[in-house]
């Protein structure tokens, strides 16, 4: 889940915050609306990413799938990953119990190429051999069961409540399945949820920081806007550690992110993440210190969030009630 704010131009693979006005199946151009206008105009529209195998790196490619929110920007990415020619593929976050995205989404793993220039070729048939989830939210877990059924494949994931016929991830296993070239690093990012992990990429089927060609953040960080931290099981400080180690680890690496465009640098995006993070700790310490250490949420929200849309506000509200915890926590 991200929180948005006022969007800046456009490119293609930013358009969720920006309503298409279709000229043809194939031509488009896009027109600044506010947020909510641009929504209730999107979510009627075909998105051109939908339905499509995008090949983002030599072996991971992005499937997107239909549905667009504030908090899900364009939709879920659903990320494939297989190496040229490879018997055996991986999916991660199948995304929403939506019928049509998981069987584009079951035709493309198993029969389409990902590569520079191959997109929409088929290749050699493939079995799906695993399904990870970065975290447990709908938006990435509703569709694994049914995926499951298309597939046949076990599903894996932090929590064991979330596996199928399989064991749960740990920190720092190495995923390696016979058939598939590149190797998958699990590294636990709890924050965003306890449940949230990272998945690091190792073309060669290594499992150093040598061969890592992506990194893919589901929500620990978005490819846009800023990701909010569940008031159930989130935790700020954990966020900003888990924050930390993908800034150590992901200099020059590409960011596949579970929401919103790839990102060429995984450790720049960190950073800034992190700089915005004690950029809102500050503000919210500031605000207590005027309004009082008692003060109601909704008097902080005002306070620090003067440009936000007000369909944010209760996202605003949560991000602020998160952020004044934590810093009661440090006390």
């Amino acid at each position: 889940m991200t929180l948005a704010s006022t969007p800046a131009p456009p490119s293609v693979s930013q358009s969720c915050h920006w309503a298409p006005q279709w000229k043809s199946r194939s031509s488009f151009r896009y027109v600044n609306r506010p947020l909510a206008a641009s929504f209730r105009r999107i979510r009627v529209m075909q998105h051109p990413a939908y339905s499509q195998l995008r090949p983002v790196t030599e072996n991971v490619g992005v499937v997107l799938a239909p549905n667009p929110s504030y908090a899900a920007l364009e939709g879920t990415n659903s990320w494939v990953v297989r190496g040229p020619g490879d018997p055996v593929s991986v999916v991660i976050d199948p995304g929403p119990q939506d019928e049509g995205h998981l069987n584009v989404l079951h035709s493309k793993a198993v029969g389409e190429s990902i590569g520079a220039g191959t997109s929409g070729e088929e290749g050699p048939q493939a079995t799906i051999g695993l399904v990870l989830l970065t975290h447990r939210h709908n938006d990435h877990s509703n569709g694994a069961q049914r995926f499951r059924q298309l597939s046949g494949a076990p599903v894996r994931a932090f929590d064991e409540h979330n596996c199928i016929a399989a064991e749960p991830l740990k920190d720092g296993e190495i995923i390696r399945i016979e058939g598939l070239t590149p190797t998958i690093e699990v590294l636990h990012t709890p924050g965003h949820t306890s449940d949230s992990v990272c998945f690091l990429i190792h073309s060669k089927g290594g499992s150093d920081d040598s061969d890592v060609e992506a990194i893919i953040t589901g929500d620990t960080i978005a490819g846009r806007h800023t990701t909010m931290i569940s008031e159930t099981d989130g935790d700020l400080g954990l966020y900003i550690e888990s924050l930390q180690e993908l800034k150590r680890r992901g200099v020059g690496v590409p960011l596949l992110p579970g929401h919103g465009p790839d990102r060429e640098d995984t450790s720049e995006l960190a950073e800034r993440y992190i700089e915005r993070r004690q950029h809102r700790l500050e503000q919210v310490r500031e605000a207590l210190a005027k309004l009082g250490e008692d003060a109601d949420v909704m008097d902080v929200v005002d306070e620090i969030y003067t440009d936000v849309d007000p369909v944010l506000r209760d996202a605003a509200a949560q991000s602020t009630r998160v952020t004044i915890d934590y810093l009661k926590k440090q006390q």
